[in-house]
């Protein structure tokens, strides 16, 4: 016997449907008295996924999946190819599926005859004919109703087991042409993509803030990985961005320290941030990553600036300031009677790291992050943790005015 072999990968959602086309042709090659085809399977692993146009998106669960079996003989014939006659006169010539290559080769070489058997010798019109070739290297061209009696081999079991050959470069995804439902997307490329997105940008929107008609980070990162009608000079643009690479990197460090947190965002950034591809349902968690490191890497920086303080003025005196917000919290307020008066503290911080405090009754106060000019009057001066502090009362906050270019 002459064992045949295909070997191909298709998506590890096709699974369960080549099981089923396998088991189906054995079925009808069975009828037909012809011995059953092996299937294996290989355990799932990651390939790489390329778009319609060439695009490398990322990566996807796939098999490898493996069908032989021997190759049908009789009184020392196979059948080893299929010759399709087309209206213009070309042959097409398909080896029967997993033959081996110097059986292959002889179909190859061989020349049809058009609209000719050996079986019968009648010159006839034929839209195909078959090769046979005895284990002694004798090669006969037969019609289609010839293959059984000149073989042995029964032609309608041949066809089903040819289904075989179709199997490799079928279409396993669903109707529709869009992007796999099982796709993955490397880990690092989406960090690398996000912080380029986010220096361009200038900042990393957030989905909450779709109401200002800006588009959120997230989307954004999407539309590089998914969005098929994504110019691909904008794209180009992306990938120019020499310092996106190591923000990544440091980005992922972060996330990955948060595996294990107490803090249930922390954990989920960490454990996306740990794999090597994330799915596209988690992309934008992923992506929120950036955000967390930004606010770290700031809060680091102002505590490091803060080793500086220096106490600033004597009590009782008034100061003016350019300083940048740091902390806003809300203090439990004060009752009078009926009315609840609002408190908060506010911390500020100047370029040279000096630290104000300020317990603000006012209506309004800055924002965390805003840089205003600052007066107000020493009423003491004291030390949190290490860290030297000025109290300030009855102050007066304007946003800081624009300096002349």
């Amino acid at each position: 016997m002459t064992s045949a072999a295909m070997r191909f990968s298709i998506p590890a959602t096709a699974q369960s449907r080549v099981r089923q086309l396998v088991e189906a042709t054995n079925a009808r090659a069975a009828v037909h008295h012809l011995s059953a085809y092996t299937l294996d399977i290989s355990k799932p692993f990651l390939a790489d996924y390329h778009d319609i146009d060439g695009r490398l998106i990322g990566q996807r669960p796939t098999i490898t999946v493996t069908i032989s079996g021997d190759v049908p003989r009789h009184d020392g014939w196979a059948v080893i190819a299929r010759l399709d006659h087309d209206e213009a006169g070309e042959t097409i010539t398909s080896a029967f599926p997993g033959l081996p290559e110097r059986d292959a080769e002889a179909a190859r070489q061989y020349r049809a005859i058009e609209n000719f058997c050996h079986g019968c010798a009648v010159a006839r019109h034929r839209t195909a004919t078959y090769l046979a070739r005895h284990e002694n290297g004798e090669i006969r061209q037969l019609g289609t109703t010839c293959v059984e009696p000149y073989t042995g081999l029964p032609i309608k079991g041949l066809e089903a087991l040819w289904r075989f050959g179709t199997l490799k470069d079928s279409d396993w995804d669903p109707e529709g042409g869009g992007i796999p439902a099982d796709l993955r997307v490397p880990v690092i490329e989406v960090l690398r993509v996000t912080a380029a997105i986010v220096a361009t940008d200038g900042r990393f929107y957030s989905r909450s803030e779709q109401w200002a008609n800006i588009q959120p980070t997230a989307d954004t990162v999407e539309a590089y990985f998914f969005d098929r009608k994504a110019p691909q000079a904008w794209r180009d643009g992306i990938d120019a961005d020499a310092d996106a690479p190591s923000t990544a990197a440091a980005v992922r460090a972060w996330a990955v320290q948060g595996y294990g947190s107490l803090s249930d965002y922390r954990h989920k950034v960490g454990q996306l941030a740990k794999a090597e591809t994330v799915d596209p349902r988690h992309l934008s968690t992923l992506v929120s990553a950036i955000a967390g490191w930004y606010r770290d890497q700031e809060k680091e920086a102002t505590e490091r600036a803060a080793r500086n303080s220096r106490p600033q003025g004597t009590v009782g005196e008034r100061i003016t300031t350019t300083a940048t917000v740091t902390t806003v919290i809300e203090l439990e307020g004060r009752t009078y009677g009926y009315h609840t008066q609002r408190r908060r503290l506010v911390k500020f911080q100047d370029g040279d790291g000096n630290v104000f405090v300020w317990f603000s009754s006012a209506a309004d106060v800055p924002d965390q992050g805003d840089e205003v000019e600052l007066t107000g009057t020493v009423k003491d001066h004291s030390t949190y943790g290490e860290t030297a502090q000025t109290v300030l009362t009855r102050c007066r906050v304007a946003a800081r005015e624009p300096v002349a270019a």
